[in-house]
């Protein structure tokens, strides 16, 4: 939903940071996400909640700047997208991971992942069997809102001492943003 809404009003902030990084290879910058990713969940696994969480941020703001970079420097490709895609899912994992060694709640990090895992493998398979396009597909919690509970809420959670409820807060929201997808495709193909 956010990315949908703010998308084009940080496009044009994005090419202008983009135009420092253009000679860089937008498919390093996209690996160097996990680098950040893994020092984030480092962090987070030694509960420096803040640090990780600044980290993380980075991490998913690499996310769209590698997009733009590639579409200024005109290197686009099938390769990139999909490599941005698996890195995002690898991202995602690595952070819950290192918020799983620092709280220990293994459940709801366990729960918490599987629905992040499921929300884009729905629309991705459903893409195999009908037509499927961005504009059609607005759930509750896209990959921007992931990170930002990941990222930005969940270190306040845990810093006030609430990381189980913001985790198990995660997990619903992830499982009903599948859900939502699910029964999407279940009424297209009705």
């Amino acid at each position: 939903m956010i990315s949908a809404r703010l998308r084009h009003r940080t496009e044009p902030l994005m090419r202008r940071i983009a135009r420092f990084f253009v000679h860089l290879p937008p498919n390093l910058v996209t690996l160097f996400s996990i680098l950040l990713a893994l020092v984030a969940a480092y962090l987070f696994s030694v509960q420096d909640w803040f640090g990780g969480g600044i980290l993380a941020v980075f991490a998913a703001f690499l996310d769209a700047l590698d997009g733009a970079i590639a579409r200024l420097s005109k290197k686009e490709s099938k390769w990139g997208a999909y490599l941005d895609a698996v890195v995002d899912r690898y991202v995602e994992g690595i952070l819950l991971f290192g918020i799983g060694m620092g709280t220990g709640l293994w459940v709801w990090v366990f729960l918490a992942l599987l629905g992040a895992l499921l929300i884009p493998y729905a629309k991705a398979r459903a893409a195999m069997e009908i037509k499927v396009d961005n504009v059609d597909w607005p759930d509750l919690m896209e990959r921007a809102e992931r990170l930002i509970m990941i990222a930005v809420v969940f270190p306040f959670a845990a810093f006030y001492g609430y990381a189980e409820a913001c985790l198990i807060a995660m997990a619903i929201l992830f499982h009903f943003t599948a859900l939502q997808r699910i029964f999407r495709v279940y009424a297209k193909m009705r």
